[in-house]
């Protein structure tokens, strides 16, 4: 290859090419030359590389002191020896601020802090973050809920921070449940405002939505009637709810949500010895929800009514999973067997946690949200 190689070859070939390659060789392009760096920052390059990422994962772990994060691509190899050579490290970070994932999205991760006001979105290649500005209603209670969602619409493409509060009464000697009160308040990026839309009135189960196709999903609860899945559409702005197989304990408080292969699952928990997988087939179709895997638990990695999340099912018929905010452990498709992942280890010792979430790394720019302050770590 010449050295005028790429110099002679006319720009959209040369963002193909470069598409392909890793965050971390990107990242090592960018300081070859000027040109080059203007290139790999031009909203065509940004939008080609995310189109063709790998998908990956975000990892907390928080300890006494301070929370450290790490992004990783997936290597899906059948032909790999060991579980943990899964996972190729893109970048590792401190940030003090956050405390926990909320969601991703387009190369962008959604965070909360230890205070109710402090929310983040960052992308975590370029070290660049904005600080979310304070909700327009105060909705301090004792009684609430919150539940966050982070994604992006399918037809303008803008990216937005969802915030639903619920406030609620248990009856004395029963577990009927009322709503009081339920607020929702959407932020899009870039416009630096909350505007206040109309709630949905059930009581979310899950702290943060599962996004995929433009809508975010959390599941509620309503121990007097089957649980369902409320569905939030972002370009609209509109709730709507669906129906999903039934838990095999009423009431959904022991179900997860998240997206597998492409598709909404449904985790059921709540089998003293199985971990049950539902996927809805095809995307906004009741009837479509299929019992996709059974798998037998071990006691000491999720027991009785813990909450378990599949991530990601690899070539060979692994999956990955996570159990609470306690570690990370994986289905080993081969001996059918449950294994933790030690390199996920949370090291804090008794208050120190593990968490992730799904994460596609990439280069969008936090810039392109003018009126958003812009900061660095």
């Amino acid at each position: 290859m010449t050295r005028g190689f790429f110099v002679n070859l006319p720009t959209e070939n040369t963002i193909n090419i470069l598409s392909r390659i890793s965050v971390r060789d990107v990242l090592s392009c960018k300081c070859v030359c000027k040109s080059g760096l203007e290139l790999l920052n031009s909203r065509e390059f940004v939008k080609s590389h995310l189109s063709k990422s790998v998908s990956g994962l975000a990892v907390v772990r928080s300890g006494v002191e301070s929370n450290s994060y790490e992004i990783f691509e997936f290597q899906d190899s059948l032909d790999l020896e060991h579980h943990n050579l899964r996972y190729s490290l893109v970048t590792k970070f401190v940030f003090p601020r956050a405390e926990a994932l909320r969601g991703s999205a387009n190369g962008l991760v959604f965070m909360t802090g230890d205070k109710p006001c402090d929310l983040y979105v960052c992308n975590p290649v370029t070290r660049d973050f904005i600080k979310l500005c304070p909700y327009s209603v105060s909705l301090d209670s004792s009684s609430n809920i919150v539940a966050f969602g982070f994604g992006v619409t399918k037809m303008t493409g803008q990216h937005k921070v969802v915030r639903v509060v619920c406030d609620y009464e248990l009856a004395e000697n029963s577990f009927r449940i009322t709503v009081t009160r339920s607020h929702c308040e959407v932020y899009t990026l870039g416009t630096r405002t909350w505007r206040s839309i109309v709630p949905g009135d059930k009581l979310m189960y899950d702290s943060y939505g599962v996004f995929l196709h433009g809508n975010l999903h959390w599941l509620v609860v309503d121990p007097q009637a089957p649980s369902r899945i409320s569905c939030f559409d972002l370009e609209t702005e509109r709730f709507s709810t669906f129906s999903h197989p039934p838990l095999l304990t009423k009431g959904g408080s022991v179900g997860s949500l998240s997206v597998l292969e492409g598709r909404l699952c449904l985790c059921d928990n709540s089998s003293e010895g199985k971990i049950i997988i539902w996927v809805l087939r095809e995307y906004g179709v009741a009837k479509s929800w299929t019992k996709e895997y059974v798998i037998n638990k071990d006691a000491e990695l999720c027991g009785d009514y813990v909450l378990v999340s599949p991530i990601k099912v690899f070539k060979n018929g692994d999956i990955l999973f996570k159990c609470d905010e306690s570690l990370l452990f994986h289905y080993n498709g081969r001996t059918k067997s449950l294994q933790k992942i030690e390199m996920f280890d949370a090291h804090g010792g008794d208050q120190s946690r593990v968490d992730a979430i799904p994460h596609t790394s990439s280069f969008p720019s936090l810039r392109n949200f003018g009126m958003e302050d812009l900061y660095s770590f």
